[in-house]
């Protein structure tokens, strides 16, 4: 569960304001919004890589600020909009990074630690990469992989910043069930930012809107119901 109150999210200056609201585990949210209202900075203020100007975040009733490195990457994971590759790194040991804050000094998996990533990189469906070098994959295949590795790192909470950008409808879809599957049977709290409302609709996913410099949960709309809400200004 992530709960706000009186949260002031931004930089020098506040871009949004949640004044009250909570994220229940076992759910997936989609946050959506017009470019440049904010979303990324929403998400990187939960994980802590943007400072929180003001009020408080909290993730199980533990508040963020009180929380270390080690205690965020048990607690967050973080998938960023785009994951461009790195030389020599095959897909298996990436994915086996998210196995890092539960290792030992020299950073040893162990046997039950690489089942896991076989495990995830089958229920995902990039089993066939795992000796495959990042940079040799396309744009959608290493987003994939990212979303298997932030699913290896095994934390209640899962962020994602747009997903889905380059992943073709079938492949969305395939995100969407994991997603909303593990929320499930694992008991997370999922929020991913997204354009993609129609698939959202689709799949009942309840979005959090963001406008007019705060977030509001909202269910059951159409997409014209939501654009207009988003487009409205108050």
């Amino acid at each position: 569960m992530i709960h706000f109150k009186q949260a002031e999210i931004g930089y020098k200056n506040p871009l949004l304001k949640v004044t009250d609201l909570t994220l229940e585990a076992g759910n997936v949210y989609a946050l959506v919004g017009r470019n440049g209202s904010g979303k990324s900075t929403f998400l990187r203020t939960i994980t802590g890589q943007t400072t929180l100007l003001a009020g408080e975040i909290s993730i199980n009733s533990v508040s963020i600020k009180n929380a270390n490195a080690i205690d965020k990457s048990k607690t967050i994971a973080f998938v960023e909009s785009k994951f461009d590759g790195i030389d020599f790194l095959t897909v298996a040991n990436y994915l086996a990074l998210g196995r890092a804050p539960y290792t030992n000094t020299l950073g040893r998996l162990n046997q039950a630690d690489w089942d896991f990533v076989n495990q995830v990189a089958n229920e995902i469906g990039i089993e066939t990469f795992l000796q495959k070098e990042t940079l040799s994959l396309s744009d959608g295949e290493r987003q994939l992989c990212a979303i298997a590795r932030a699913i290896v790192q095994e934390t209640p909470v899962l962020l994602l910043d747009e997903p889905s950008a380059f992943l073709d409808y079938a492949n969305k879809q395939i995100l969407v069930d994991k997603l909303l599957q593990i929320a499930s049977e694992k008991q997370k709290c999922i929020v991913f930012s997204t354009h993609d409302l129609d698939l959202c609709i689709e799949n009942k996913i309840e979005f959090i809107a963001l406008k007019n410099k705060s977030l509001q949960k909202a269910s059951g709309l159409s997409k014209l119901e939501l654009i207009s809400l988003l487009e409205t200004k108050s």
